[in-house]
């Protein structure tokens, strides 16, 4: 397995103290006293996702009795580092024995203004973020932007001639949902269909979520005792508002299993309390469209007993936590799918097959709406797979395009409501950069609101699904 980690280094806790103003009388005394940080962004062995495109550094002096604001800035990578595994700054800081750090990495360029704004730690801990300003519609994919995430370390002291060094934890702000898939030795075949029956929906996942938490390992959250007033940020209690989220099968051909366990899909979904005793509020997993020999089927699983980090007796889940990995193994049997349920740190998270790590396909919105016949429109797409030699040609490219009902009900060839749609591209096959124009190419009075269609873009074996939404 890869090994996903992500650390900020503080390198020097400068012993550099930069002069401020110096007084006009005698001496040396300096009216105002700052030091220079230098900090090291590192992320090892990670995929796209987890590159540092922006970090905030918000800095607060005397965090534990009085906090006031040191430092709010945003540092955004450049062109040529956006896919960086590190980089390195500095910050100018105030001198101060009670320092807080906070730093939010990939935030959603939606948040920004609003995190500008922030002066006090208050304010950091009631920002909730949207899913679908992070994540593709169907949660299943991080945006351009990569996966937001954040933490926290207090008690950091900031001194003339004093050189320290300090290591802050990152993690992801929300937990990864990762659905495997196996045969029993007793059967003797069992797949997924390159139809549209083939499907995984989520269910009782959630909208939105806290931004900023401290960490366990940097005990600014889940302290007790003496240590609870260095928790840092709020677990998230929701009651109503919650969603159904669908993966489709989208292969060639179609996925057969086999007796080792094959990463089907993954969903991500935000960090809550969970009740398992409350059909309404804990995650299931409806799987459709497995085919054996015994025809097509589809199995319901609910997220309730995972076995614990390091392993151990299952446990009843009371949270879904943030950076964590919550992995469902299902067997397919004769009669029935048998499942095991695990949590896993993210250094475990499964990787799914695609031509080479190095390759990206990126789009600037994957959720689009149109409301009357000529409504249009358009999105940027761009990509690095640049060659032609593995059995897919190089560049921006179309796929298919298919339609549903509001109820997420896939609409055959002959039904009405489909064919709605019309999606140019601009340049020529092989670009690696395209814009694409969505058109509502029909009169919309025959497909009722609510109605959608997805359309496939894709570059190698990459694809990257956008909704559009008769609304």
């Amino acid at each position: 397995m890869k090994s996903n980690v992500l650390h900020i280094i503080w390198i020097m806790f400068f012993l550099v103290a930069c002069i401020g103003e110096r007084s006009t009388g005698d001496g040396d005394e300096f009216l105002g006293t700052r030091g220079k940080i230098d900090v090291e962004i590192l992320v090892r062995e990670a995929d796209e996702h987890d590159f540092v495109r922006t970090v905030r550094f918000v800095v607060f002096d005397d965090a534990s009795v009085t906090p006031t604001l040191d430092i709010n800035e945003l540092v955004t990578l450049g062109e040529g580092e956006r896919d960086a595994t590190r980089f390195k700054t500095t910050l100018d800081v105030k001198t101060n024995p009670d320092k807080m750090l906070v730093v939010i990495v990939n935030e959603p360029q939606v948040m920004t203004n609003t995190l500008g704004a922030v002066i006090f730690p208050e304010q950091l801990e009631e920002i909730l973020f949207q899913m679908n300003d992070a994540f593709s519609f169907d949660h299943v994919q991080p945006l351009m932007s990569g996966i937001p995430m954040s933490g926290v370390k207090r008690k950091i002291v900031v001194e003339k001639n004093v050189s320290a060094n300090e290591v802050i934890t990152i993690e992801r702000v929300v937990a990864r949902v990762e659905l495997w898939l196996k045969k029993a030795d007793e059967i003797v075949f069992a797949r997924l269909s390159t139809s549209m029956n083939s499907r995984v929906f989520l269910e009782n996942t959630y909208g939105r979520g806290y931004l900023v938490t401290g960490t366990e390992t940097d005990r600014t959250r889940f302290q007790t005792g003496l240590d609870i007033e260095n928790n840092f940020g709020y677990m998230q209690i929701p009651s109503s508002g919650f969603e159904h989220v669908v993966w489709n099968y989208r292969g060639v051909n179609v996925l057969e299993l086999s007796d080792s366990p094959q990463l089907i899909c993954v969903f991500y979904t935000p960090e809550r309390t969970y009740e398992v005793s409350d059909d309404r509020n804990k995650l299931f997993l409806d799987i459709r469209g497995i085919t054996s020999p015994d025809g097509e089927r589809g199995t319901r699983t609910a997220l309730t007993e995972f076995t614990p980090k390091g392993g151990g007796t299952p446990r009843v889940l009371t949270e879904i936590r943030r950076n964590n990995v919550y992995r469902i193994i299902g067997t397919v049997k004769e009669k029935t799918v048998q499942f095991e349920q695990a949590v896993l740190p993210w250094t475990e998270a499964g990787q799914g097959t695609i031509i080479d790590p190095q390759y990206y396909l990126r789009v600037s919105r994957d959720v689009l709406h149109v409301g009357l016949a000529g409504d249009a429109v358009t999105i940027s797409v761009e990509t690095n797979y640049n060659r032609g030699d593995r059995g897919f040609p190089k560049g921006v490219r179309l796929g298919e395009i298919s339609y549903y009902d509001k109820d997420n009900h896939p609409l055959e060839a002959t039904a009405g409501g489909r064919d709605w749609l019309a999606v140019n591209m601009s340049g020529v096959d092989g670009d690696l950069s395209r814009n694409i124009e969505f058109i509502a190419k029909t009169s919309l009075n025959s497909v009722p609101a609510g109605y959608y269609a997805l359309v496939e873009i894709k570059a190698g074996n990459l694809i990257k699904i956008i909704r559009v939404t008769r609304s």
